[in-house]
């Protein structure tokens, strides 16, 4: 599948037009720090293949970069790693901008991102100080995070902010594999719907339900095609899905912080390549509230 996402991303970036480069930070501040990993959060607010993750140092001597990327469905909380790449710096580079060359990795809209780079020797990193919400061409900018090196499977960012906008180059691909439609409604926090990667021939994703109702009966429905032109008035709120398509439905119970999930297995068949579907889920709660939809294209 790594190889599928890789290829993909490599035939969009043909187009040189579609590609945004979003450098952050500078050479304002620089560091020096050992056996380390330094990361950055970022809110993604439109789907895109990151085609290319760069960031600025300074390597004196040999040195093993591991760069990485983890996700989580909201700001603060448990992040999983997705991603790691490995490049070896023979000699000392100096200061330059370091990567592995061409990732090809979704960043799905709804979700956040820990993206960063660890070593276990010596190097110099550079940083500008910033401000939550700093917009990128994706999303924005959320925080700064400090972590271990080797990285951990999974890692737990805090509700503040460092305000160390590292100095990081990404290259962007627009994609329309995941597009939400409207916002949730129904309930004084109103429920979401993410789902955990883009859609692919013989992958597994996690559709995933956050600030519902906590133990509360929910139902997550998925439809064949796109979301309506128009959306259903349902209990004041709007329905996206296609109701005259076939829908399929999952009942599950929302944890104790009002989570619930189901995982959606795509076929090991290209023939299910650019199919397009559409999901949005129901709470019963003390009030029936709604999540937003997704329009999501299988790649």
């Amino acid at each position: 599948m790594r190889t599928l996402l890789l290829a993909t991303s490599l035939a969009l970036a043909t187009s040189l037009a579609a590609q945004t480069v979003d450098t952050l930070g500078g050479t304002n501040t620089a560091a020096t720090r050992s056996n380390s990993a330094k990361a950055s959060v970022f809110r993604c607010d439109q789907t895109v293949f990151l085609f290319d993750y760069e960031m600025y140092l300074n390597v004196p001597g040999p040195e093993t970069l591991t760069f990485f990327l983890y996700r989580h469905h909201s700001r603060a909380g448990s992040y999983e790693l997705e991603w790691t790449g490995s490049y070896q710096v023979a000699g000392g580079g100096g200061p330059a901008w370091y990567g592995i060359g061409p990732v090809g990795i979704s960043l799905v809209e709804g979700n956040h991102y820990l993206i960063g780079v660890s070593w276990p020797g010596s190097l110099t990193y550079y940083y500008n100080p910033g401000t939550t919400n700093t917009p990128v061409s994706f999303g924005s900018w959320q925080r700064a995070n400090t972590l271990t090196n080797p990285v951990p499977a999974s890692y737990n960012v805090p509700t503040g902010v460092d305000v160390a906008v590292y100095h990081q180059r990404f290259t962007t691909i627009p994609t329309n594999a995941v597009d939400i439609v409207g916002t949730g409604c129904g309930a004084a926090l109103a429920p979401r719907l993410v789902v955990s990667g883009g859609l692919a021939v013989g992958t597994t994703r996690k559709i995933e339900m956050v600030d519902a109702d906590v133990n509360t009966l929910s139902v997550f429905s998925l439809a064949l095609g796109s979301t309506a032109p128009t959306p259903t008035q349902v209990f004041g709120c709007d329905v996206w899905l296609p109701l005259a398509n076939p829908i399929a439905n999952s009942i599950q119970v929302t944890s104790a912080i009002g989570y619930a999930q189901v995982l959606f297995a795509v076929p090991a068949n290209p023939a299910y390549s650019g199919l397009l579907l559409s999901a949005q889920n129901v709470v019963f709660g003390p009030t029936t509230a709604f999540t937003n939809a997704l329009d999501l294209q299988i790649q």
